[in-house]
């Protein structure tokens, strides 16, 4: 196993990587929270289990799940003209995007087409074109109907209501659930001391990271490394997203809650399907992160050896646009990575700075982009000198429009 984290020894300068994060003067003061490698700032803006839990709860109480047969849910039209699912027992809720595309599939529907008569159409620059109206509602409601009548009337749905009047999820009767305070509690019993940190969502679907206490990390005679660990989670009770959870280390976080350098261990997902044996799935995530836990150390070691792979000789904004381009990244998406680079990584032209690079862009990311930056980030950790390489050659070769068609111009 630890095959996996093999790479070549840091040395004494690299180790200090972050270490100005001590000498940070926050309005808490300066430097690190104790124990830990977060700054006493930020360490003020995270969470314990407890707090985390609380929120959870107050979600909870504001919402019902309900079980219903596709006879007793008709498509409608309310009285403020919103389109709305209305149950047999007269009440009615008005559907999220995300519940109205859940129908589209379990309805075998065009989600592309609901969405158009949800959204108002915008123009190239951004400005609407017009606002979505009653009549787009009643075609709506027309659309719905039509693919209800295809489905068996004693068909079940899970129906996510809350108590706005919102529909959040409607979900078929094989979607599995797991609940966000189960995990929440299985982190706390395995990780005690922990602490809730980036932390996105609501009582439907968490992620961010559990910031661990250096107790609970071994870094033997090391301990005076500028390097902490963290889990990073998430979950979703309304098909957002599976379970999952990653053990990684990090640089240090800054007193803005900037992660100054990751690194992921193994990641463990499972899918909210069928029936779900929690014994087994909660034998599962302990086993993964006491497995990592002792690997983190050298996981350090393994992130700061990316640093071989160098580019002297290559023009960076060529070589972030050809590792955007491998990534299919949009424009804005590709200019925030090297605008993250050009600001706060220049120092290290090598690959140690793009991951680093897109790590910090995907903070400033929605959920999804931002889990999607970091799995770039820990991917990109796996190179081989031969694809590194290979990517420089082909960097190399680039002209300047076709690079223009990588970034925003500015």
């Amino acid at each position: 196993m630890t095959n996996e984290y093999e790479m070549l020894r840091p040395s004494a300068e690299t180790k200090d990587e972050g270490n100005f994060v001590r000498t940070l003067q926050g309005q808490t003061g300066t430097g690190y929270q104790q124990n830990t490698h977060v700054h006493k700032d930020w360490w003020a803006q995270t969470q314990s289990y407890d707090e985390g839990m609380e929120v959870l709860e107050k979600g909870v109480a504001e919402r019902e799940d309900l079980m219903v047969p596709r006879s007793q849910i008709t498509p409608a039209v309310n009285l403020a003209g919103d389109f709305v699912m209305q149950l047999a027992d007269g009440r009615e809720f008005k559907p999220t995007q995300h519940a109205v595309n859940q129908f589209g599939v379990a309805t075998f529907t065009s989600t592309f087409y609901l969405n158009s008569l949800m959204n108002n159409p915008v123009k190239n620059n951004g400005q609407e074109r017009f606002a979505r109206d009653e009549q787009d509602a009643e075609t709506l409601v027309a659309v719905c109907e039509n693919a209800l009548r295809r489905v068996e009337a004693d068909k079940q749905f899970r129906l996510r209501t809350y108590q706005d009047g919102t529909l959040r999820a409607f979900l078929t009767e094989k979607y599995a659930p797991i609940d966000n305070r189960w995990y929440l509690e299985q982190l706390e019993d395995i990780l005690p001391g922990g602490r809730l940190s980036h932390w996105r969502g609501d009582a439907d679907t968490i992620f961010g990271n559990v910031l661990l206490p250096d107790t609970i990390i071994d870094y033997g005679q090391d301990d005076d490394t500028d390097y902490g660990g963290m889990l990073s989670i998430g979950n979703c009770e309304i098909g957002k997203r599976r379970i999952s959870q990653t053990p990684s280390i990090f640089r240090a976080i800054c007193l803005n809650g900037c992660i100054w350098g990751q690194a992921k261990g193994k990641a463990i997902s499972k899918v909210h399907r069928g029936t779900i044996n929690l014994e087994g799935l909660a034998a599962d995530i302990r086993t993964n992160i006491e497995a990592q836990l002792p690997l983190l150390p050298d996981g350090i070691e393994r992130f700061l050896g990316i640093k071989v792979h160098t580019c002297d000789e290559v023009s960076m904004k060529n070589l972030i646009g050809a590792v955007c381009t491998d990534r299919k990244l949009h424009r804005k998406e590709s200019t925030e990575i090297l605008t993250q680079w050009v600001q706060h990584e220049k120092q290290d032209r090598n690959l140690f700075g793009i991951v680093n690079a897109i790590t910090r862009a995907g903070q400033t990311l929605d959920n999804t982009g931002w889990v999607k930056f970091d799995e770039i980030g820990g991917d990109l950790m796996n190179m081989t000198e031969g694809r590194w390489d290979a990517l420089k050659k082909r960097a190399d070769t680039y002209t300047d429009k076709e690079i223009e068609k990588v970034f925003v111009s500015v």
